[in-house]
């Protein structure tokens, strides 16, 4: 006899042998008891978890003589005759294969002819989601009301592209995922009739592998056995199927939690040197996260299916030293790192640089890092450990001393060139033209107005080459705009303020300690009054009178002077001793208004 797949040679003959769908089996059985049985049925759930053999059961049940129950009893003539095909009355169809038009209306030909040996005429479509609309349309008209001989049985894994219209002819039944354990029982109870030697360690192994799906997980058993000389083990399943070993994920996400980079470089290398996927070894990783997020939240979580005793119990300790915020971040490093890493050659190092980031949170910008980071430092105060500590190193505060500032040294010429102090007074050139930046800024937004965006609203100051213009850090965008477009900017600049300068761009944090507040130098060098900021200790804070705005002075100017600066062709002052005079013993308190030609 020519050998047959375990998942054949095992599918369910009763109602009673299909796993984990008792919600649906004992509906079905009560139907066929009770003879309502609907015309037609739709199965709906994922790949291997019972639809087509739910489906075979039933066809033959409602036209057993003998059921027992609701469940065929495979012993009668016309179970027997299902089984080997002989009886045409059960009719199984794929519309992967057959989903056109001419086919559904070869049904509709056949439907209406009685049985010739069983009691129902009974189709199976498998795969009906795959039918073509036309195909669709025609199969509207007879499943909606068949002859009373015919039962039709839908099989598919996407029930969403079935049109509603054929839905709502149907009795819809979901087939649910086969939990881990139903496969444990099952696989079982395979390997003991099969008499196949199997550790207990391998059979946990094996069900969790399944996903779900009991083909998938018998499919995988009987590859790991043909590979397998005597008695399959988890290292054997391991082996063969290319999968990382328990140990190694756990001593990545231990490595994770040392912060320890260089460990995890040699797992990874480990890893691939053996031949096994780096990309199922980040799936297990990331299935290992979320088994110990489960164990974070649940204190009953049951983890007997996918684990032994021991790693159960070393999973609940390594769940106690790893922060609910850092799996997270964790989790969603890697699984967006899973996604990139299927766009490129090399996902090894997305993969690596996904790990440096998580045992260097401050290179990760994400918000669950930011979480994490956050939740480390309230960890930290809380126990009282500095919260920057030399790497390696963590010690108690028991008293802290505040060091003074270093002094920062000076940036490098081509960031800021500072004015010699004996030069650095209100006359200089520089100076001057800074004091007029905000005509520069009119001019540009009047000409130029492409000019404009990365100078609107940035602090100016001066040195030996000319204006330096100051951005955030955040704003190295607009410093970029800026910086292709300078020549443009030195132009127009020069036009308008009547003097040749050179302008710079720099980041604020370069030279704020050294910028020169313009606005308040000496008439001279000699004066008391001159500073700049690099006079200044580290105890002044010198944040507020600084930096010049867009060259608008710190000092408010009286508004009735303002006005008559920019305007004096209307304001005009006049002597106040022209309109109001006194004279003696008159009331002080009261004045009158002389009134001259």
């Amino acid at each position: 006899m020519a050998h047959q797949a375990i998942y054949r040679k095992w599918r369910p003959l009763t109602f009673e042998d299909v796993t984990g769908q008792t919600h649906i089996t004992q509906t079905l059985k009560n139907q066929i008891v009770s003879g309502k049985i609907s015309h037609a049925y739709l199965f709906c759930g994922t790949r291997g978890t019972g639809k087509t053999s739910a489906a075979k059961i039933f066809a033959r049940a409602v036209n057993c003589t003998e059921n027992k129950n609701g469940s065929p009893c495979n012993e009668c003539e016309i179970c027997k005759g299902i089984i080997n095909g002989s009886v045409l009355d059960v009719l199984e169809i794929d519309a992967a294969s057959n989903n056109g038009v001419d086919n559904i209306r070869d049904i509709k030909d056949e439907i209406n002819y009685p049985p010739s040996t069983a009691k129902y005429r009974v189709y199976i479509i498998d795969e009906v989601h795959m039918l073509s609309p036309g195909a669709f349309n025609a199969l509207l008209k007879t499943l909606e009301e068949p002859p009373a001989h015919s039962i039709f049985i839908l099989a598919t894994t996407e029930p969403h592209k079935v049109p509603v219209t054929i839905l709502s002819r149907c009795q819809r039944f979901d087939f649910r995922r086969i939990g881990v354990s139903d496969i444990l029982v099952r696989m079982k109870q395979i390997a003991f009739s099969d008499e196949y030697n199997i550790t207990d360690d391998a059979l946990a192994l094996l069900a969790s592998l399944a996903d779900g799906s009991m083909r998938d997980g018998l499919s995988i058993m009987e590859r790991c056995l043909s590979s397998s000389k005597d008695t399959l083990t988890v290292d054997e399943i391991n082996r063969i199927l290319g999968i990382s070993s328990k140990e190694v994920v756990f001593d990545t996400v231990d490595a994770i939690t040392e912060k320890n980079t260089g460990e995890i470089f040699k797992l990874i290398n480990s890893v691939i040197s053996d031949g096994k996927d780096i990309n199922v070894f980040i799936s297990d990783v990331i299935e290992h996260l979320r088994a110990l997020l489960v164990c974070k939240i649940s204190d009953d979580a049951d983890f007997s299916g996918s684990c032994n005793s021991e790693q159960s119990a070393r999973l609940k300790s390594q769940a106690e030293k790893i922060a609910f915020e850092k799996l997270s971040a964790a989790s969603e490093l890697l699984c967006s790192a899973q996604a990139d890493a299927k766009w490129v050659k090399s996902p090894r190092i997305i993969y690596e640089m996904a790990f440096v980031k998580l045992c260097r949170p401050e290179l990760d910008d994400s918000p669950s890092a930011i979480l994490h980071r956050i939740s480390d430092l309230d960890e930290k105060i809380a126990k009282g450990i500095t919260v920057n500590p030399a790497p390696g190193k963590t010690e108690k505060t028991e008293k802290t001393e505040k060091k003074p500032a270093k002094k920062k040294s000076l940036p490098s010429k081509r960031v800021f060139s500072p004015i010699p102090e004996n030069e650095l007074n209100a006359s200089h050139p520089y100076a001057s033209a800074a004091k007029k930046w905000d005509k520069v800024i009119k001019e540009i937004m009047k000409n130029s107005p492409h000019l404009i965006t990365p100078l609107r609203d940035k602090p100016i100051t001066i040195d030996s080459d000319g204006i330096i213009i100051m951005y955030e850090d955040k704003d190295r965008f607009s410093k970029n705009i800026a910086d292709s477009m300078i020549t443009q900017i030195e132009t127009i600049a020069a036009k308008v303020l009547g003097v040749e300068l050179k302008i710079k761009t720099v980041f604020k944090n370069d030279i704020e300690d050294f910028a020169v507040d313009f606005w308040n130098l000496p008439d001279s060098p000699h004066s008391s009054g001159a500073r700049t900021v690099s006079d200044t200790d580290a105890d002044s804070d010198m944040s507020g009178d600084v930096l010049s705005e867009g060259g608008i002075p710190p000092e408010p100017i009286d508004p009735i002077d303002e006005l008559a600066q920019r305007f004096p062709e209307i304001v005009e002052f006049t002597d106040d001793s022209e309109f109001l005079s006194f004279e003696a013993g008159d009331d002080p308190e009261q004045s009158v208004m002389v009134t001259d030609e």
